[in-house]
Protein backbone atom coordinates (compact mmCIF):
# COMPACT_ATOMS: atom_id res chain seq x y z
CA UNK A 1 0.00 0.00 0.00
CA UNK A 2 1.54 3.28 -0.85
CA UNK A 3 1.40 6.47 1.85
CA UNK A 4 -1.02 8.39 -0.73
CA UNK A 5 -3.50 5.11 -0.35
CA UNK A 6 -3.51 4.89 3.24
CA UNK A 7 -4.86 8.69 3.13
CA UNK A 8 -7.94 7.04 3.86
CA UNK A 9 -7.31 4.34 6.23
CA UNK A 10 -6.63 6.97 9.30
CA UNK A 11 -8.84 5.62 11.51
CA UNK A 12 -7.36 2.16 11.39
CA UNK A 13 -4.49 3.30 13.37
CA UNK A 14 -3.69 1.15 16.12
CA UNK A 15 -5.76 -1.69 14.74
CA UNK A 16 -3.18 -3.33 12.54
CA UNK A 17 -0.42 -5.61 13.49
CA UNK A 18 2.64 -4.21 15.44
CA UNK A 19 5.16 -6.96 14.16
CA UNK A 20 7.25 -4.89 12.28
CA UNK A 21 7.12 -1.66 14.38
CA UNK A 22 4.35 0.36 16.25
CA UNK A 23 5.83 4.00 15.22
CA UNK A 24 2.75 5.66 12.37
CA UNK A 25 3.24 8.75 10.89
CA UNK A 26 1.06 11.49 9.99
CA UNK A 27 2.32 13.93 7.42
CA UNK A 28 0.40 17.54 7.48
CA UNK A 29 1.60 19.65 4.38
CA UNK A 30 0.33 23.30 4.93
CA UNK A 31 -3.31 23.46 5.72
CA UNK A 32 -4.53 20.16 5.20
CA UNK A 33 -6.04 19.63 8.77
CA UNK A 34 -3.06 17.99 10.43
CA UNK A 35 -4.51 19.03 14.19
CA UNK A 36 -7.76 18.15 13.17
CA UNK A 37 -6.83 14.51 12.06
CA UNK A 38 -4.93 14.02 15.19
CA UNK A 39 -7.38 15.13 17.35
CA UNK A 40 -9.52 12.72 16.07
CA UNK A 41 -6.89 10.13 16.78
CA UNK A 42 -6.56 10.85 19.91
CA UNK A 43 -10.21 10.85 20.99
CA UNK A 44 -10.36 7.59 19.41
CA UNK A 45 -7.36 6.43 21.63
CA UNK A 46 -8.96 7.47 24.78
CA UNK A 47 -12.25 5.80 23.99
CA UNK A 48 -10.00 2.29 23.72
CA UNK A 49 -7.43 3.07 26.43
CA UNK A 50 -8.64 5.56 28.55
CA UNK A 51 -7.53 8.88 29.62
CA UNK A 52 -4.50 7.83 31.85
CA UNK A 53 -3.58 5.40 28.77
CA UNK A 54 -2.64 8.21 26.56
CA UNK A 55 0.54 10.76 26.08
CA UNK A 56 0.50 13.64 24.08
CA UNK A 57 3.14 15.90 23.74
CA UNK A 58 4.12 18.62 21.11
CA UNK A 59 7.22 20.59 20.11
CA UNK A 60 6.05 24.36 21.36
CA UNK A 61 3.43 25.58 23.54
CA UNK A 62 1.30 27.23 20.80
CA UNK A 63 1.02 23.45 19.43
CA UNK A 64 0.08 22.05 22.71
CA UNK A 65 -2.52 25.03 23.10
CA UNK A 66 -4.03 24.49 19.98
CA UNK A 67 -4.33 20.71 20.96
CA UNK A 68 -6.19 21.79 24.38
CA UNK A 69 -8.38 23.84 22.62
CA UNK A 70 -10.30 20.91 20.71
CA UNK A 71 -11.62 19.97 24.48
CA UNK A 72 -9.46 16.04 24.42
CA UNK A 73 -10.72 13.99 26.79
CA UNK A 74 -7.24 13.52 28.87
CA UNK A 75 -6.09 15.54 31.78
CA UNK A 76 -3.63 18.35 31.56
CA UNK A 77 -0.80 16.37 32.98
CA UNK A 78 -1.39 14.19 29.35
CA UNK A 79 -0.64 16.65 27.22
CA UNK A 80 2.29 19.68 27.21
CA UNK A 81 6.02 19.41 25.50
CA UNK A 82 8.39 17.10 25.34
CA UNK A 83 10.48 19.31 27.80
CA UNK A 84 7.70 19.59 30.14
CA UNK A 85 6.68 15.76 30.75
CA UNK A 86 10.80 15.06 31.03
CA UNK A 87 10.71 17.82 33.39
CA UNK A 88 7.75 16.12 35.98
CA UNK A 89 9.48 13.00 35.39
CA UNK A 90 12.91 13.34 36.86
CA UNK A 91 10.78 15.28 40.16
CA UNK A 92 10.96 18.90 39.01
CA UNK A 93 14.91 19.75 38.75
CA UNK A 94 16.39 23.35 39.04
CA UNK A 95 16.90 24.34 35.07
CA UNK A 96 20.64 26.01 34.45
CA UNK A 97 19.42 28.15 31.93
CA UNK A 98 17.10 29.85 34.42
CA UNK A 99 19.96 30.50 36.93
CA UNK A 100 23.26 31.80 35.78
CA UNK A 101 23.62 34.61 37.74
CA UNK A 102 26.73 32.33 39.35
CA UNK A 103 27.93 31.99 35.97
CA UNK A 104 27.84 35.21 34.76
CA UNK A 105 29.99 36.51 37.74
CA UNK A 106 32.26 33.80 37.16
CA UNK A 107 32.21 33.89 33.51
CA UNK A 108 31.92 37.17 32.01
CA UNK A 109 33.67 36.73 28.86
CA UNK A 110 30.64 33.78 28.64
CA UNK A 111 27.85 35.30 29.84
CA UNK A 112 24.51 34.12 29.39
CA UNK A 113 20.82 35.43 29.35
CA UNK A 114 18.58 34.19 31.78
CA UNK A 115 15.89 32.30 30.58
CA UNK A 116 12.20 31.79 31.72
CA UNK A 117 12.17 28.11 33.14
CA UNK A 118 8.28 28.10 32.73
CA UNK A 119 8.14 29.29 29.22
CA UNK A 120 10.84 27.18 28.16
CA UNK A 121 9.44 24.13 29.26
CA UNK A 122 6.41 24.88 28.19
CA UNK A 123 7.94 25.24 24.78
CA UNK A 124 8.62 28.88 24.36
CA UNK A 125 10.23 29.20 21.15
CA UNK A 126 12.89 31.37 19.78
CA UNK A 127 14.31 32.36 16.06
CA UNK A 128 17.42 31.46 14.99
CA UNK A 129 17.97 35.50 15.05
CA UNK A 130 16.94 36.32 18.22
CA UNK A 131 17.63 35.74 21.92
CA UNK A 132 22.05 35.52 21.30
CA UNK A 133 22.00 38.75 23.42
CA UNK A 134 25.29 37.44 25.30
CA UNK A 135 28.46 36.56 24.45
CA UNK A 136 27.51 32.33 25.87
CA UNK A 137 24.21 32.77 24.40
CA UNK A 138 25.17 31.62 21.09
CA UNK A 139 27.89 29.14 22.85
CA UNK A 140 25.33 27.22 24.64
CA UNK A 141 22.95 27.44 21.20
CA UNK A 142 25.48 25.72 19.42
CA UNK A 143 26.43 22.89 21.83
CA UNK A 144 22.81 22.31 22.93
CA UNK A 145 22.40 21.68 18.80
CA UNK A 146 25.15 18.98 18.67
CA UNK A 147 23.93 17.47 21.51
CA UNK A 148 20.19 17.30 20.05
CA UNK A 149 22.05 16.26 16.66
CA UNK A 150 23.63 13.37 18.76
CA UNK A 151 27.27 14.44 17.24
CA UNK A 152 30.16 12.34 18.84
CA UNK A 153 31.90 15.17 21.27
CA UNK A 154 35.45 14.76 19.41
CA UNK A 155 33.48 15.97 16.32
CA UNK A 156 32.70 19.43 18.37
CA UNK A 157 34.33 22.65 17.62
CA UNK A 158 37.36 22.85 20.39
CA UNK A 159 35.77 26.55 21.34
CA UNK A 160 32.12 24.33 21.95
CA UNK A 161 33.95 21.30 23.95
CA UNK A 162 35.86 24.25 26.12
CA UNK A 163 32.43 25.66 27.37
CA UNK A 164 31.13 22.34 27.52
CA UNK A 165 33.40 21.33 29.91
CA UNK A 166 32.72 24.65 32.12
CA UNK A 167 29.10 24.31 31.51
CA UNK A 168 29.04 20.88 33.50
CA UNK A 169 31.33 21.63 35.92
CA UNK A 170 28.76 24.84 36.75
CA UNK A 171 25.80 22.54 36.69
CA UNK A 172 27.46 19.61 38.51
CA UNK A 173 28.42 22.10 41.20
CA UNK A 174 25.13 23.55 41.64
CA UNK A 175 22.86 20.53 41.29
CA UNK A 176 21.04 21.83 37.81
CA UNK A 177 20.38 20.67 34.96
CA UNK A 178 19.96 22.79 31.29
CA UNK A 179 17.04 21.59 29.01
CA UNK A 180 19.05 19.48 26.88
CA UNK A 181 19.94 17.69 29.82
CA UNK A 182 16.15 17.00 30.85
CA UNK A 183 16.04 14.65 27.45
CA UNK A 184 19.26 13.47 27.88
CA UNK A 185 19.08 12.13 31.38
CA UNK A 186 15.30 10.97 30.47
CA UNK A 187 16.61 8.57 27.53
CA UNK A 188 19.12 7.51 29.51
CA UNK A 189 17.67 6.31 32.73
CA UNK A 190 13.41 6.69 32.05
CA UNK A 191 12.65 3.35 30.84
CA UNK A 192 8.70 4.48 30.07
CA UNK A 193 6.60 7.53 29.67
CA UNK A 194 4.96 9.14 32.53
CA UNK A 195 2.71 6.34 33.91
CA UNK A 196 2.98 4.32 31.18
CA UNK A 197 0.27 5.27 28.34
CA UNK A 198 -0.52 3.00 25.93
CA UNK A 199 -0.56 4.90 23.14
CA UNK A 200 1.69 7.93 22.37
CA UNK A 201 1.41 11.15 19.96
CA UNK A 202 3.85 13.77 18.93
CA UNK A 203 2.53 16.44 17.48
CA UNK A 204 5.15 19.16 15.18
CA UNK A 205 7.46 16.64 15.23
CA UNK A 206 9.80 17.61 12.21
CA UNK A 207 10.89 20.57 14.75
CA UNK A 208 12.10 17.81 17.32
CA UNK A 209 15.92 16.77 17.28
CA UNK A 210 17.42 13.72 16.56
CA UNK A 211 17.59 12.77 20.84
CA UNK A 212 13.88 14.18 21.23
CA UNK A 213 12.64 11.70 18.43
CA UNK A 214 14.86 9.04 20.27
CA UNK A 215 13.32 9.13 23.42
CA UNK A 216 9.86 9.06 22.12
CA UNK A 217 10.65 5.97 20.02
CA UNK A 218 12.24 4.47 23.24
CA UNK A 219 9.17 5.33 24.86
CA UNK A 220 7.04 4.26 22.01
CA UNK A 221 8.34 0.60 21.42
CA UNK A 222 6.76 0.06 25.45
CA UNK A 223 3.25 1.50 23.95
CA UNK A 224 0.66 -0.09 22.38
CA UNK A 225 1.54 2.70 19.33
CA UNK A 226 2.33 5.83 18.79
CA UNK A 227 2.29 8.60 16.16
CA UNK A 228 4.62 11.30 14.65
CA UNK A 229 2.43 13.78 13.07
CA UNK A 230 3.95 16.61 11.36
CA UNK A 231 5.60 17.66 7.85
CA UNK A 232 9.27 17.21 7.09
CA UNK A 233 9.13 19.88 4.63
CA UNK A 234 8.16 22.52 7.37
CA UNK A 235 11.48 21.62 9.65
CA UNK A 236 12.76 25.45 9.88
CA UNK A 237 14.27 24.95 13.48
CA UNK A 238 17.75 23.18 12.08
CA UNK A 239 19.48 25.90 14.19
CA UNK A 240 18.73 24.11 16.88
CA UNK A 241 19.17 20.49 15.69
CA UNK A 242 15.65 19.52 14.33
CA UNK A 243 16.67 18.06 10.61
CA UNK A 244 14.38 16.01 7.98
CA UNK A 245 16.12 12.59 8.63
CA UNK A 246 15.33 12.71 12.20
CA UNK A 247 12.02 12.17 11.56
CA UNK A 248 11.78 9.97 8.97
CA UNK A 249 14.76 7.67 9.58
CA UNK A 250 14.35 5.01 10.62
CA UNK A 251 11.82 3.93 7.73
CA UNK A 252 8.71 2.33 8.70
CA UNK A 253 6.13 0.09 6.26
CA UNK A 254 4.25 2.16 3.82
CA UNK A 255 0.88 1.48 5.28
CA UNK A 256 2.15 3.14 8.57
CA UNK A 257 1.98 6.21 6.62
CA UNK A 258 -1.00 8.99 6.33
CA UNK A 259 -0.85 11.89 4.36
CA UNK A 260 -2.91 14.59 4.39
CA UNK A 261 -3.28 15.50 0.64
CA UNK A 262 -6.12 18.19 0.51
CA UNK A 263 -5.39 21.57 1.62
CA UNK A 264 -7.88 24.30 3.09
CA UNK A 265 -5.03 26.96 2.38
CA UNK A 266 -3.66 27.21 -0.03
CA UNK A 267 -5.07 28.66 -3.58
CA UNK A 268 -3.85 27.23 -6.74
CA UNK A 269 -1.22 30.29 -7.58
CA UNK A 270 0.27 30.16 -4.41
CA UNK A 271 0.39 26.28 -4.03
CA UNK A 272 2.19 26.22 -7.56
CA UNK A 273 5.20 28.42 -6.42
CA UNK A 274 5.18 26.36 -2.92
CA UNK A 275 5.42 23.00 -4.98
CA UNK A 276 8.24 24.49 -7.09
CA UNK A 277 10.31 25.67 -4.19
CA UNK A 278 9.88 22.71 -2.00
CA UNK A 279 10.92 20.20 -4.94
CA UNK A 280 14.41 22.01 -4.34
CA UNK A 281 15.43 19.96 -1.35
CA UNK A 282 17.27 17.00 -1.58
CA UNK A 283 15.55 14.92 1.17
CA UNK A 284 11.95 14.55 1.74
CA UNK A 285 8.83 12.18 1.94
CA UNK A 286 7.14 12.60 -1.74
CA UNK A 287 3.73 13.58 -1.06
CA UNK A 288 0.18 13.97 -3.39
CA UNK A 289 -0.48 17.44 -2.07
CA UNK A 290 -3.54 19.66 -3.80
CA UNK A 291 -4.52 23.19 -3.11
CA UNK A 292 -7.70 24.33 -2.54
CA UNK A 293 -9.88 25.00 -5.32
CA UNK A 294 -9.57 28.76 -5.99
CA UNK A 295 -7.18 30.31 -8.47
CA UNK A 296 -5.82 32.81 -6.03
CA UNK A 297 -3.37 35.45 -6.42
CA UNK A 298 0.61 35.58 -7.09
CA UNK A 299 2.43 38.85 -7.63
CA UNK A 300 6.07 39.66 -7.65
CA UNK A 301 6.46 43.43 -6.78
CA UNK A 302 8.93 45.84 -8.59
CA UNK A 303 9.03 48.22 -5.56
CA UNK A 304 8.07 47.75 -1.59
CA UNK A 305 11.32 46.58 -0.32
CA UNK A 306 11.98 46.35 3.35
CA UNK A 307 13.87 50.01 3.32
CA UNK A 308 10.91 51.54 1.00
CA UNK A 309 7.53 50.15 2.64
CA UNK A 310 6.34 53.37 2.84
CA UNK A 311 6.14 53.97 -1.03
CA UNK A 312 5.89 50.64 -1.96
CA UNK A 313 3.55 48.53 -0.21
CA UNK A 314 1.51 50.44 2.43
CA UNK A 315 -1.28 51.66 -0.21
CA UNK A 316 -1.35 48.55 -1.32
CA UNK A 317 -2.01 46.65 2.39
CA UNK A 318 -4.41 49.37 3.33
CA UNK A 319 -6.72 48.91 0.09
CA UNK A 320 -6.64 44.86 1.19
CA UNK A 321 -7.59 45.84 5.09
CA UNK A 322 -10.36 48.25 3.71
CA UNK A 323 -11.59 45.21 1.90
CA UNK A 324 -11.96 43.08 4.99
CA UNK A 325 -8.64 40.65 4.57
CA UNK A 326 -5.75 40.10 7.18
CA UNK A 327 -2.62 41.17 6.25
CA UNK A 328 0.90 39.32 7.22
CA UNK A 329 4.39 40.78 6.37
CA UNK A 330 6.90 37.87 6.74
CA UNK A 331 10.66 38.44 6.94
CA UNK A 332 13.81 35.65 7.68
CA UNK A 333 14.64 37.67 10.50
CA UNK A 334 13.45 39.82 12.98
CA UNK A 335 16.09 42.89 12.19
CA UNK A 336 14.78 43.19 8.85
CA UNK A 337 11.28 44.34 10.10
CA UNK A 338 12.15 47.56 11.39
CA UNK A 339 11.58 50.29 8.76
CA UNK A 340 8.33 48.30 8.38
CA UNK A 341 7.45 48.53 11.73
CA UNK A 342 8.46 52.51 11.81
CA UNK A 343 6.50 52.89 8.64
CA UNK A 344 2.97 50.69 10.32
CA UNK A 345 3.63 53.34 13.43
CA UNK A 346 3.77 56.31 11.59
CA UNK A 347 0.51 55.44 9.59
CA UNK A 348 -1.13 54.49 13.34
CA UNK A 349 -1.75 51.02 11.67
CA UNK A 350 -2.66 48.32 14.50
CA UNK A 351 -0.19 45.24 14.52
CA UNK A 352 0.64 42.46 16.15
CA UNK A 353 2.22 39.00 16.69
CA UNK A 354 -0.32 36.46 18.38
CA UNK A 355 2.06 33.52 18.18
CA UNK A 356 4.79 35.90 20.03
CA UNK A 357 3.03 37.77 22.51
CA UNK A 358 6.11 38.27 24.59
CA UNK A 359 8.12 40.05 22.09
CA UNK A 360 6.36 43.91 22.61
CA UNK A 361 8.71 45.00 19.52
CA UNK A 362 5.78 43.50 17.71
CA UNK A 363 3.27 43.69 19.69
CA UNK A 364 3.05 47.25 21.04
CA UNK A 365 -0.74 47.29 21.49
CA UNK A 366 -0.83 44.42 24.30
CA UNK A 367 -2.68 44.82 27.20
CA UNK A 368 -0.77 42.44 29.80
CA UNK A 369 -0.32 44.64 32.25
CA UNK A 370 -3.22 47.31 33.68
CA UNK A 371 -0.71 50.01 33.60
CA UNK A 372 0.55 49.56 29.84
CA UNK A 373 0.41 52.36 27.93
CA UNK A 374 -2.50 51.59 25.55
CA UNK A 375 -4.74 51.08 28.27
CA UNK A 376 -3.76 54.68 29.45
CA UNK A 377 -4.83 55.69 26.01
CA UNK A 378 -8.08 54.10 26.05
CA UNK A 379 -8.69 55.46 29.85
CA UNK A 380 -8.55 58.51 28.44
CA UNK A 381 -11.10 58.14 25.63
CA UNK A 382 -13.54 56.03 27.73
CA UNK A 383 -15.03 59.52 29.00
CA UNK A 384 -15.46 61.34 25.83
CA UNK A 385 -18.85 60.17 23.66
CA UNK A 386 -16.89 59.43 20.38
CA UNK A 387 -15.95 56.16 22.23
CA UNK A 388 -19.87 54.80 21.59
CA UNK A 389 -20.15 51.27 23.39
CA UNK A 390 -17.14 52.23 25.49
CA UNK A 391 -18.54 55.81 26.58
CA UNK A 392 -19.14 55.67 30.52
CA UNK A 393 -18.09 58.57 33.01
CA UNK A 394 -14.15 58.62 34.09
CA UNK A 395 -13.75 56.93 37.48
CA UNK A 396 -10.74 58.07 39.69
CA UNK A 397 -8.81 54.66 38.41
CA UNK A 398 -8.59 56.27 34.95
CA UNK A 399 -7.71 59.65 35.76
CA UNK A 400 -4.81 57.59 37.69
CA UNK A 401 -4.12 55.72 34.78
CA UNK A 402 -4.00 58.71 31.97
CA UNK A 403 -3.04 61.55 34.02
CA UNK A 404 0.01 59.74 35.77
CA UNK A 405 1.92 60.24 32.28
CA UNK A 406 1.31 64.16 32.20
CA UNK A 407 3.87 66.69 33.00
CA UNK A 408 3.30 68.24 36.93
CA UNK A 409 4.08 72.04 36.47
CA UNK A 410 1.32 73.83 35.75
CA UNK A 411 -0.84 70.94 34.90
CA UNK A 412 -1.32 69.08 38.14
CA UNK A 413 -1.67 70.37 41.85
CA UNK A 414 1.35 69.58 43.55
CA UNK A 415 0.63 66.30 45.32
CA UNK A 416 -1.78 64.95 42.66
CA UNK A 417 0.24 62.64 41.80
CA UNK A 418 0.79 60.89 44.98
CA UNK A 419 -2.82 61.29 45.87
CA UNK A 420 -3.95 59.65 42.12
CA UNK A 421 -2.59 55.96 43.53
CA UNK A 422 -4.82 56.57 46.33
CA UNK A 423 -7.78 56.68 43.74
CA UNK A 424 -10.85 53.97 44.00
CA UNK A 425 -10.73 52.54 41.13
CA UNK A 426 -14.38 52.34 39.97
CA UNK A 427 -15.95 55.33 41.47
CA UNK A 428 -16.29 57.94 39.42
CA UNK A 429 -14.06 61.30 39.23
CA UNK A 430 -16.35 64.22 39.93
CA UNK A 431 -15.98 67.77 38.89
CA UNK A 432 -14.57 68.50 42.64
CA UNK A 433 -12.16 65.57 42.50
CA UNK A 434 -11.23 66.97 38.78
CA UNK A 435 -10.51 70.22 40.50
CA UNK A 436 -8.42 69.09 42.97
CA UNK A 437 -6.53 67.01 40.95
CA UNK A 438 -5.71 70.03 38.19
CA UNK A 439 -4.42 73.53 38.09
CA UNK A 440 -7.12 75.93 37.20
CA UNK A 441 -5.88 77.09 34.00
CA UNK A 442 -5.16 72.86 32.89
CA UNK A 443 -8.57 71.94 34.13
CA UNK A 444 -10.32 74.58 31.89
CA UNK A 445 -8.35 73.56 28.84
CA UNK A 446 -9.14 69.89 29.74
CA UNK A 447 -12.84 70.56 29.69
CA UNK A 448 -12.21 72.85 26.55
CA UNK A 449 -11.00 70.53 24.98
CA UNK A 450 -13.38 67.81 26.06
CA UNK A 451 -16.30 69.59 24.97
CA UNK A 452 -14.92 69.34 21.21
CA UNK A 453 -14.41 66.22 19.02
CA UNK A 454 -11.74 63.01 20.03
CA UNK A 455 -8.91 64.51 17.93
CA UNK A 456 -9.09 67.95 20.61
CA UNK A 457 -8.81 65.67 23.57
CA UNK A 458 -5.97 63.69 21.93
CA UNK A 459 -4.32 66.72 21.35
CA UNK A 460 -4.90 67.90 24.69
CA UNK A 461 -3.05 65.05 26.46
CA UNK A 462 -0.19 64.40 23.88
CA UNK A 463 0.66 68.35 24.41
CA UNK A 464 1.26 67.82 28.06
CA UNK A 465 2.94 64.28 28.41
CA UNK A 466 6.49 64.39 29.83
CA UNK A 467 8.93 63.86 27.31
CA UNK A 468 9.28 60.02 27.83
CA UNK A 469 5.71 59.78 27.85
CA UNK A 470 5.55 60.91 24.53
CA UNK A 471 7.76 58.60 23.51
CA UNK A 472 5.60 55.58 24.96
CA UNK A 473 2.49 57.11 23.86
CA UNK A 474 2.85 58.07 19.92
CA UNK A 475 1.88 54.67 18.61
CA UNK A 476 -1.50 54.34 20.60
CA UNK A 477 -2.19 57.52 19.56
CA UNK A 478 -1.91 57.18 16.08
CA UNK A 479 -3.65 54.29 16.14
CA UNK A 480 -6.59 56.01 18.81
CA UNK A 481 -6.51 58.64 16.01
CA UNK A 482 -6.86 56.41 12.95
CA UNK A 483 -9.59 54.00 14.59
CA UNK A 484 -11.11 55.50 17.36
CA UNK A 485 -10.59 54.09 20.92
CA UNK A 486 -11.98 50.45 20.13
CA UNK A 487 -8.77 50.37 17.66
CA UNK A 488 -6.76 49.82 20.61
CA UNK A 489 -8.76 46.60 21.77
CA UNK A 490 -9.88 45.26 18.53
CA UNK A 491 -7.20 42.48 17.25
CA UNK A 492 -5.49 43.65 14.73
CA UNK A 493 -5.33 42.75 10.97
CA UNK A 494 -2.09 42.69 10.15
CA UNK A 495 0.25 40.20 11.29
CA UNK A 496 4.23 40.95 11.60
CA UNK A 497 6.87 38.62 12.27
CA UNK A 498 9.57 35.98 11.20
CA UNK A 499 8.80 33.14 9.10
CA UNK A 500 10.06 31.55 12.23
CA UNK A 501 7.44 33.03 14.43
CA UNK A 502 4.38 32.37 12.46
CA UNK A 503 4.71 28.50 11.35
CA UNK A 504 0.83 27.23 11.33
CA UNK A 505 -0.45 30.48 10.92
CA UNK A 506 -2.17 31.73 7.85
CA UNK A 507 -3.26 34.99 6.42
CA UNK A 508 -5.68 36.39 3.40
CA UNK A 509 -2.83 38.30 2.17
CA UNK A 510 1.20 37.75 2.70
CA UNK A 511 3.93 40.22 1.73
CA UNK A 512 7.27 37.87 1.60
CA UNK A 513 10.62 39.58 2.00
CA UNK A 514 13.31 36.85 0.14
CA UNK A 515 16.15 38.75 1.80
CA UNK A 516 18.59 36.66 3.74
CA UNK A 517 20.77 37.36 6.54
CA UNK A 518 24.83 36.70 6.18
CA UNK A 519 24.44 33.07 7.50
CA UNK A 520 21.65 32.75 5.67
CA UNK A 521 23.11 33.58 2.33
CA UNK A 522 26.02 31.28 3.06
CA UNK A 523 23.91 28.60 3.97
CA UNK A 524 21.86 29.35 0.58
CA UNK A 525 24.88 29.41 -1.39
CA UNK A 526 26.10 25.92 -0.41
CA UNK A 527 24.30 22.44 -1.58
CA UNK A 528 22.21 20.08 0.49
CA UNK A 529 21.12 20.16 3.83
CA UNK A 530 21.68 23.89 4.77
CA UNK A 531 20.51 25.01 0.86
CA UNK A 532 17.44 23.15 1.74
CA UNK A 533 16.67 24.74 5.18
CA UNK A 534 16.78 28.20 3.56
CA UNK A 535 14.92 26.58 0.87
CA UNK A 536 12.28 25.01 3.38
CA UNK A 537 12.00 28.26 5.54
CA UNK A 538 10.48 30.22 2.31
CA UNK A 539 8.31 27.33 1.67
CA UNK A 540 6.89 27.95 5.18
CA UNK A 541 6.53 31.47 4.51
CA UNK A 542 4.80 31.06 0.98
CA UNK A 543 2.02 28.86 2.25
CA UNK A 544 0.21 30.84 4.98
CA UNK A 545 -1.05 32.68 2.59
CA UNK A 546 -4.77 32.52 1.71
CA UNK A 547 -5.27 34.03 -1.22
CA UNK A 548 -2.57 36.12 -2.23
CA UNK A 549 0.76 36.19 -2.04
CA UNK A 550 3.12 39.19 -2.88
CA UNK A 551 7.04 38.72 -3.51
CA UNK A 552 8.76 41.71 -2.43
CA UNK A 553 11.52 42.95 -4.12
CA UNK A 554 15.05 41.88 -2.51
CA UNK A 555 17.10 45.04 -1.44
CA UNK A 556 20.30 43.15 -1.24
CA UNK A 557 22.12 40.67 -3.74
CA UNK A 558 21.47 38.15 -0.30
CA UNK A 559 18.36 37.27 -0.97
CA UNK A 560 16.43 33.39 -1.66
CA UNK A 561 15.64 33.00 -5.49
CA UNK A 562 11.71 32.59 -5.24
Amino acid sequence: MTPQQATGTIEEIGAQDHSVTSEYRIFGPPGTGKTTSLTRQIQRAVSRFGGDGVLVTSFSRAAAAELAGRDLPISGDRLGTLHSHCWHCLGGPEIAEANVADWNRDNPHMALTAKKKLGRLDGEEEDDDSGLAKDGDSLLQQLSRFRGMMTPELAWPMQIRSFARKWQEYKDANGLLDFTDLIDVSLRDVYTAPKSPSVIFADEAQDLNMMQLALLRKWGKRAEYFIVAGDDDQTIYSFAGASPEAMLNPDIPEDHKIILKQSFRVPRAVHALAEKTIRQVTIRQPKVYQPRPEDGVLSRLATGGLNATEYGILKSAEEHLAAGQTVMFLASCSYMLKPLIQVLRSHGIPFHNPYRRSNGFWNPLRFGKAASTPSRVLALLVGHPSACELHRPWTEGDLALWADMLASRGILRPGAKTALKRAMVDREATVKYLDQTFEPGALESLMEAFDGDQAGLLKWWRDRLTAESLKRAEFPLEVAARCGAPGLLERPEVIVGTIHSVKGAEADVVYLFPDLSRAGDCQYQRCGPPRDSVVRLFYVGITRARHTLYICPAETPRAIEI
